[in-house]
């Protein structure tokens, strides 16, 4: 009954907290003001991610786009996080159900798969907490017009049809975009970001991007010049509300995403990229893709 209890809570959080970060965005920004290109994965090159909250790492994010069964891509993803408290992501009037569940470890993997023309074809999202077996999957796949959404937890399986425009985009928030091409200060664009978890009338939540300044930050000890861009939630009349900072990027003069800040309740999460030469052997063990590919991927040398 305690693994029950403990399962569902942390599920709650995560569907209602955190739900904005695990899923996808799916469906097109709207073009209010125009959106910076998105980078894509290349091919057997892995883009890899410390994450860090209050200055210690927790975990790792991980990615790899691999050749598919006739002519698909698939894009595998990883993400570990180790050792943060249920209460740092729980909003306060949940503050004592969740004081005495401690720590959580999370294992969330994810594999997309492309067409031959790169557009979005299926999709599979699995959720593990601590030892426990299997708490969420998360699958969807292109049907016509529509997106077939099915979420299971437990027992209980929820399938719900979402429209998807074609050349959509699916990507995790908790695994930042490798490149944002064309940044420049003033820049604005709005961002709908899609969560199944949400009721299927209220899914979507449009973000207010701006690229606010250029400067020199500090990353891993060198002094880094970057352009900031920070995501704000909208309000229901369309303007951004105060005090709602999302998320936090910083992009080089070259478009490579630097770094990502997430902000949940009260708790911050760090991206801080990790450089080539240290990704291969990083993907390697996180994602073993010479198990999980359809095509079996044998490992490569550093």
């Amino acid at each position: 009954m305690g693994n029950r209890i403990f399962v569902g809570v942390v599920v709650l959080l995560w569907m209602g907290s955190m739900s904005w970060l695990m899923v996808a965005r799916i469906l097109p920004p709207f073009f209010n003001g125009e959106p910076p290109g998105h980078g894509v994965l290349l091919r057997n090159e892995p883009v890899c991610w410390d994450i860090e909250y209050d200055g210690q790492l927790v975990g790792h994010a991980v990615s790899k786009a691999v050749p598919g069964a006739l002519g698909t891509t698939e894009i595998h993803s990883r993400v570990l996080l180790e050792g943060l408290e249920v209460r740092k992501l729980a909003p306060q009037w949940m503050s004592t159900l969740v004081r005495g569940l401690g720590q959580i470890s999370l294992d969330m993997r994810t594999r997309i798969v492309l067409d031959s023309l790169n557009s979005l074809s299926s999709f599979e999202t699995r959720v593990r907490l601590n030892d426990l077996p299997l708490v969420m999957k998360v699958t969807g796949r292109v049907d016509g017009p529509d997106l077939l959404l099915k979420v299971k937890s437990g027992d209980v399986t929820h399938t719900v049809r979402y429209p998807v425009p074609h050349n959509s985009l699916l990507a995790s928030e908790l695994i930042p975009q490798p490149k944002l091409l064309q940044v420049y200060v003033g820049r604005k664009w709005q961002q709908e970001v899609y969560s199944p978890f949400r009721p299927p009338s209220d899914s979507l939540e449009v973000l207010q991007a701006e690229v606010v300044e250029e400067r020199w930050f500090d990353r891993r000890g060198e002094r880094t010049r970057a352009r900031k861009i920070e995501y704000r939630a909208m309000s229901p009349a369309g303007v951004a509300a105060d005090n709602t900072l999302r998320a936090v990027v910083w992009v080089g003069d070259d478009g490579t995403v630097l770094r990502q800040d997430l902000h949940l309740m009260e708790t911050k999460l760090r991206f801080e990229r990790r450089d080539e030469s240290h990704m291969l052997r990083l993907a390697e063990e996180l994602l073993d893709l010479e198990n999980v590919a359809t095509i079996a991927t044998p490992p490569e040398s550093p």
